[in-house]
């Protein structure tokens, strides 16, 4: 076998331990808090891979996901009193358009608060919009505060420690230095 490849396989074999084992470790953690809802914590640590594992990245992503809950939730409160006056659908559609808008030109000029990150979250806390409906206003205002600490200490925390058992495997010769795998 290749040596390049064989080193390949053993990295990738210690993250898939590494990550697997955090994974469930925060399911585990989050789970015992009562938390049933760990999607904001896992958006956050899909977040940091997709946009390539920078911590760099973090601040953007974790602003970000609380941009768009904040944002989802605005939607939420301003629904019943716009669909009252112009409908169900372009009710709906108005405020989706002023926010999809929002996170588009924000970008611009608060990068770390609108951005893509932004708009994950948002679409993904609308899911529950129908439930949301039958809620109270301080059950929904509940419900997003705790996604939104799912995600800055249940996501940050996941990261913290997959971060941490990388650099570990790393410092122990179990995975190559970061250095060594640019381009790959």
């Amino acid at each position: 076998m290749d040596p390049i490849k064989k080193i390949s396989i053993k990295a990738h074999f210690i993250l898939g331990l590494i990550i697997a084992t955090m994974v469930c470790l925060g399911v585990f953690i989050i789970g015992a808090l009562g938390i049933h809802a760990t999607w904001p914590a896992f958006f956050v640590m899909i977040s940091f891979f997709i946009s390539g594992a920078d911590v760099k990245n973090l601040p953007n992503i974790l602003i970000g996901s609380l941009t768009g809950l904040i944002l989802a939730f605005l939607l939420l409160i301003a629904a019943t009193p716009t669909i009252a006056a112009i409908g169900p659908t372009l009710g709906i559609l108005l405020l989706v358009w002023i926010v999809v808008f929002s996170i588009v030109f924000g970008k611009e000029f608060v990068p770390k608060a609108f951005n893509d990150f932004a708009f994950i979250y948002f679409t993904i806390a609308l899911i529950s919009a129908a439930e949301a409906a039958t809620m109270t206003p301080a059950a929904i205002i509940s419900e997003y505060v705790t996604w939104g600490l799912t995600a800055i200490i249940g996501g940050g925390g996941i990261l913290a420690g997959i971060i941490f058992c990388i650099t570990l495997a790393r410092k122990y010769g179990l995975l190559p230095p970061a250095s060594a795998e640019e381009g790959h």
